[in-house]
C-alpha cells in the first residue's frame, strides 16, 4: 500500500519549474548579498531569462529590485535595491 504525506505546496518544485527554482538560488543569493550588483552573461545564455530569473528572485525574497542594461548587446545587467 502506498504512503501518502501531506506537504507545503510552496516547498515543491515540479517539472520545468525545478530547473527555475535551482536557477533562482544564485540570484537570491546575489540580492541577499549587497544592495547593487552586476550580471554578466556567459555566451549561451539569453538576456530575457536572465532579466526574468532576477525579477522573480526578488519577488521570491521580497526586496524590490529594479535593473537595467549596460550595453547594447545586452550581456551586463546592472541592478539594485529600491524602496529600502
Amino acid at each position: 500500500m502506498p504512503k501518502f504525506e501531506t506537504l507545503n505546496p510552496d516547498d515543491i518544485a515540479i517539472g520545468r519549474g525545478r530547473a527555475a527554482a535551482e536557477a533562482r538560488k544564485l540570484y537570491i543569493a546575489a540580492i541577499g548579498q549587497g544592495d547593487a550588483g552586476r550580471i554578466t552573461l556567459d555566451r549561451v545564455e539569453k538576456s530575457s531569462t536572465v532579466k526574468r530569473l532576477l525579477s522573480e528572485a526578488s519577488k521570491q525574497c521580497g526586496i524590490r529590485v529594479r535593473s537595467s542594461w549596460a550595453d547594447k548587446t545586452q550581456r551586463v545587467l546592472l541592478w539594485k535595491r529600491v524602496g529600502v
